[in-house]
């Protein structure tokens, strides 16, 4: 193991390989990074389609994207030139928050003089690409308390920073003029998020059309989201299949990018969803969210340093992590769940955070 710089690092490479959310909580290592090193310049390496959570980032001065789409030749072009740019890159630091093979190589790759991952769970090779290893182990501590291990690894104590997250000034903009268009001023609505990409770990329609019902009657008004894709737009045409007329009501499912989305949950009185990205990103927005947990573990993945309620059953068998029960798709400590008890906690919540 080398002896820690001889000087404070002057440019870091935070790599993370993962989904959306993924890497929204991996904001409070280059938070902690950058509280600990003044005037460290900090390049993020991130998959295609996940950029949208760094992009306005203050504490971050470049994002670089690693393509999964290309192939034959073309994808060896791209990746020569990421390797050059790596290269170039000038860095003194890298760690990789991936946990995997391509993120252990581009660290690197990187030519870092100093660098930091994660211990690999069985014995491999890929430990000999860091300096500084970390201990990914354990269930029982949030994802980002985790992640914030690579940074003690060098040494430094951070003092769990929040997520980090700013939605840029266009996507504010566009905002506030469909919230204008429908009446509604800064918290005196709830932003409903009531899918995953992952649609295990979903609810009901019914019972999200029980909470709209509830957030309604309570003089909110609320802002219907999802993505694009066809499984979750078909959800949401069952929960307004549940609804029936709603006033009040707002739909934009399908039809904003991650940027407006947060600059819509932004002035959001409350969030309601499941886990998932969008969650993560209220989180970092400050939002007081009121989250359905199921096959997924609260402790590793609630939301963050933020005022919340977290719904789930009392059932000996999760969190499971599995993809529903018994291969069905279907997590039955969700489906199972009763529209009172969601109630009951969204009304503890707004009463806390009056």
């Amino acid at each position: 193991m080398p002896p820690a710089l001889a000087e404070p690092p002057r440019r870091a490479l935070v790599i993370k390989l993962g989904h959306i959310g993924d890497v929204l909580v991996s904001t409070p290592v280059i938070s902690a990074l950058k509280r600990a090193y003044p005037g460290l310049a900090v390049t993020a390496l991130v998959n295609q389609g996940t950029e949208a959570m760094l992009a306005n980032n203050p504490e971050v001065e470049r994002v670089l994207v690693l393509r999964r789409d290309l192939k034959g030749w073309r994808a060896l072009v791209f990746q020569l030139k990421l390797l050059r740019q790596l290269r170039r890159g000038g860095f003194d630091l890298a760690i990789d928050l991936s946990g995997g093979d391509r993120g252990a190589f581009l660290a690197l790759a990187s030519g870092a003089r100093l660098r930091a991952g994660f211990a690999p769970r069985k014995p491999s090779l890929r430990a000999r690409a860091f300096h500084r290893l970390a201990d990914p182990k354990g269930t029982q501590h949030h994802v980002v308390e985790t992640l914030l291990r690579t940074v003690r690894s060098l040494g430094i104590d951070p003092d769990l920073p929040r997520l980090s997250l700013r939605p840029s000034p266009e996507a504010r903009a566009k905002a506030a003029e469909i919230l204008e268009q429908h009446g509604l001023k800064p918290r005196s609505y709830a932003l409903v998020h009531p899918t995953s990409r992952w649609m295990f770990k979903t609810w009901t329609p019914e019972g999200n059309a029980w909470v709209i019902r509830r957030l309604l009657a309570l003089g909110l008004g609320v802002v219907l989201t999802a993505a694009p894709a066809a499984r979750e737009m078909a959800f949401v045409e069952q929960v307004l299949a549940s609804l029936g007329p709603t006033p009040g009501l707002i739909n934009l499912a399908g039809q904003v990018s991650l940027d407006l989305l947060a600059a819509l949950i932004q002035p959001a009185r409350v969030f309601f969803g499941v886990d998932s990205a969008p969650m993560h990103m209220a989180a970092a927005l400050g939002v007081p969210c009121l989250v359905l947990f199921g096959p997924s573990g609260e402790k590793m993945w609630g939301p963050w340093r933020v005022a919340s309620e977290v719904v789930t059953l009392p059932e000996d068998c999760r969190p499971c992590g599995q993809d529903g029960c018994d291969g069905s798709k279907v997590s039955r400590c969700l489906v199972q769940m009763p529209p009172e008890l969601v109630g009951q906690a969204l009304d503890r919540l707004l009463e806390r955070t009056a």
